[in-house]
């Protein structure tokens, strides 16, 4: 997936990883719900946790893929989304908006102290324009990484497209 790297994205592994992270951001989202009473600690360790993706395996060996980075003081606001969580990594002092929508197939960083408003989009998949590569569920996909830097503001309702680099 990273690295332009073409991959099938209806493959039986990424298909069980996306539903994988699907349950575990779900339960993220429920942590803001009044009547679950949980904790901003145990909020931060389920978001940790979709990052950490610790149900990957790296071609069946014991250990979990991990490729993430949690900074200190991150706040990420419900709902949130993603596809995978191990392919984003998040500096010090990061604020995450509601509605916001991270498809990480390609990779995103944000670096430290930046602020991303509500409803905010990254998406990494590329659209590929030859006709013999758009086969529905079962095409071929290429995703390109995004990069934010330290001390961006980005505002509601951007959508921020594959190999965009903000600094």
């Amino acid at each position: 997936m990273l690295n332009l790297e073409p991959f099938l994205p209806f493959c039986r592994q990424l298909i069980r990883e996306r539903e994988k992270c699907k349950n575990v951001v779900s339960h993220y989202n429920n942590t803001s719900n009044p009547d679950m009473k949980i904790s901003a600690d145990k909020a931060c360790r389920v978001f940790g946790a979709i990052l950490t993706a610790r149900w990957t395996r790296a071609f069946n060996n014991a250990e979990p893929v991990v490729f993430r980075h949690l900074g200190r003081n991150v706040y990420v606001d419900t709902p949130f989304m993603c596809d995978y969580g191990y392919n984003i990594s998040i500096g010090d002092n990061v604020d995450i908006g509601t509605h916001c929508k991270l498809l990480d197939s390609g990779g995103i960083t944000i670096r430290r102290n930046t602020s991303i408003r509500a409803s905010v989009i990254i998406d990494t998949l590329k659209t590929l324009n030859e006709v013999k590569n758009t086969k529905g569920s079962r095409r071929v996909s290429v995703a390109s990484k995004v990069h934010i830097g330290e001390n961006v503001h980005i505002g509601a309702n951007c959508t921020i497209l594959p190999g965009i680099s903000i600094d």
